[in-house]
């Protein structure tokens, strides 16, 4: 079966995983990876092997003939060597969001479809194990029609001040309620048509970080459901694990609670902690994880000839509520989509 040429986009934490997961896929034959970052590009280059490293994005694509290309940049840095990309004839794996701003999102799509390539947007938590099961029993209709959904996922305060150094330029819209806003419509199977949004900055501004502490949105579907999206990063870091996600679905004829902060496991060492396996992790020598199950979803596409599951439009939509979101913080209002 064919074998293909990939790239990366951006080798930072995200981008660090699509490499693992495609150094491990045995349908994989060449990997080439650019970063404006020649000090973080060189330290990745060495420790996964890869002699094809480029400070130009641009310059990977003219030379390297790629199958496909991963953009893992920052999210407000989406649209460039997305459509450089598309533009080169490359098949699309883009981080999520797709872009903070429509027009963005709709020139992506568009070339997408124009030169009939895959534009997959990375919403990984599709293929999370409790989402997926509860969209199964969802899709069965066990749990009726679904009226009503909370969504919640939160980091802690680390985040916004030590993992990442471009928070000021972001929300926690963008950052974590583009995961959550995919997951209400996939669970809803239907679209939104109107949003509230409340938010504060108080503790991260007082940090230098002109961001929300936190984000709180309510989502209007097209068939009457509700879902409500809350979002903070300013959590203390002595919690658990950096990343605390829960969901609540309530139907006609059930309901159920998903809680992932906790995955089975605890240890109590010099901290308490629990392991985030779920997402990524290595086991026995082996990567595991849904993030890399949805980037070899793309791969085995390409490779069988099938249509992902995750449409383009999926990422114009998720921009088109985030959006929303964001000016219904800005005018104190309800925001039609």
């Amino acid at each position: 079966m064919k074998k293909l040429k990939v790239g990366v986009i951006g080798v930072g934490v995200q981008g660090e995983k699509h490499i693992i997961t495609y150094k491990e896929n045995p349908f994989v034959e060449r990997i080439a990876i650019a970063d404006i970052n020649e000090e973080k590009l060189k330290r990745i280059a060495e420790k996964y092997h890869i002699t094809n490293a480029y400070t130009d994005y641009v310059k990977m694509l003219e030379k390297e003939d790629l199958d496909l290309v991963s953009v893992a940049t920052p999210d407000f840095l989406h649209r460039e060597p997305v459509l450089e990309a598309l533009k080169h004839n490359v098949n699309v794996i883009v981080e999520k969001p797709l872009a903070i701003n429509v027009k963005d999102a709709e020139d992506m799509v568009n070339e997408a479809k124009k030169r009939k390539l895959i534009l997959y947007i990375n919403f990984a938590n599709r293929w999370c194990p409790p989402f997926a099961v509860i969209k199964e029993r969802i899709d069965k209709g066990e749990l009726g029609e679904i009226l009503y959904a909370y969504l919640r996922l939160s980091d802690t305060i680390y985040v916004p001040t030590k993992m990442i150094k471009w928070a000021s330029k972001t929300t926690v819209a963008f950052f974590l309620m583009s995961h959550t806003a995919d997951l209400a419509r996939w669970f809803f199977n239907d679209e939104v048509i109107k949003v509230r949004a409340w938010g504060v900055k108080k503790v991260l501004i007082n940090q230098g970080v002109n961001t929300y502490d936190y984000i709180v949105a309510v989502l209007s579907f097209r068939r009457g459901g509700k879902a409500v999206l809350e979002s903070s990063w300013i959590l203390p870091e002595s919690m658990p694990c950096i990343v605390d996600f829960k969901v609540e679905i309530i139907g006609t004829k059930g309901a159920t609670n998903i809680d992932t902060r906790f995955q089975g496991i605890e240890i109590a060492t010099s901290k308490f902690e629990y392991p985030r396996y779920l997402t990524s992790s290595f086991i026995n020598g082996k990567f595991y994880g849904f993030c890399k199950d949805s980037i070899n979803h793309v791969i085995e596409c390409l490779v069988t000839g099938k249509e992902p599951l995750i449409k383009p439009e999926d990422g114009l939509m998720n921009t088109k509520i985030l959006c929303a979101i964001t000016k219904s913080l800005s005018e104190d209002k309800e925001i039609k989509v």
